[in-house]
């Protein structure tokens, strides 16, 4: 009888019921943690920042090359007297040349050295009848009775270049003496080249005759500072 009292009396809610609402937010904590990821999204428009500073590293720098000399003119001859040179008087004219058992092209080492044309001009006057070349050669003392052997001759290198800097600059005009495919001598000049204004250079080589069939070709190159 108590029992079926108790059973009929009004339903009141217990602390058991409103437990198991909590298993019911764990949904609307998951859909929270969406919206993180939807910022990350948003930014993604921001990258392209970065295009500008790669596009930079692909602009060519060629103004350097283009700024080099128009050649204008570039003559080599390779005998300037037709009769070559007795030793003696080269190793009066030239005591460093002729006297360097180490000069030659057909040296294990090449060496050659080029000389200016003033200073060509200069042993014109010094050692020449008539101040030229294939003129008769000055009767020297000193070597009456020594050996013609070994006989020399001169190459003659005139070059004439266009600028075509835009600002006056400076350039080291290098001549490269080629032998058998190879650079076997190099002559450096620094001068300062001006638009519209040629630039004109004339240099000897002194050389043994027996070694003029070694000499081949002359090039050129520059270096702008």
């Amino acid at each position: 009888m108590i029992l079926f009292a108790g059973c009929t009396g009004p339903a009141t809610p217990g602390p058991g019921p409103a437990s198991t609402t909590s298993p019911g937010i764990l949904p609307a904590t998951v859909a929270v943690t969406a919206v993180p990821s939807q910022e990350l999204t948003s930014s993604e428009p921001t990258q392209p920042s970065h295009l500008p500073t790669e596009t930079l590293t692909t602009v060519p720098t060629t103004r350097i090359a283009s700024d080099n000399p128009h050649l204008e003119h570039l003559n080599v001859t390779k005998k300037t007297f037709a009769d070559p040179l007795p030793n003696c008087l080269i190793a009066n004219a030239f005591p460093s040349v002729a006297g360097d058992p180490a000069y030659g092209i057909g040296q294990v080492v090449p060496k050659l050295t080029a000389i200016s044309d003033d200073d060509y001009q200069a042993f014109l006057r010094k050692y020449t009848e008539g101040k030229a070349e294939n003129t008769p050669l000055k009767s020297l003392p000193v070597c009456q009775g020594t050996a013609a052997e070994p006989t020399w001759n001169f190459i003659e290198i005139r070059v004439v270049l266009d600028p075509t800097n835009f600002q006056p600059s400076n350039y080291t005009i290098t001549e490269e003496v080629h032998s058998q495919g190879n650079v076997v001598a190099r002559f450096a000049t620094d001068q300062k080249l001006i638009l519209n204004q040629q630039f004109a250079m004339t240099s000897y080589v002194p050389i043994r005759t027996s070694e003029l069939d070694l000499f081949e070709s002359v090039g050129l190159t520059y270096t702008r500072h």
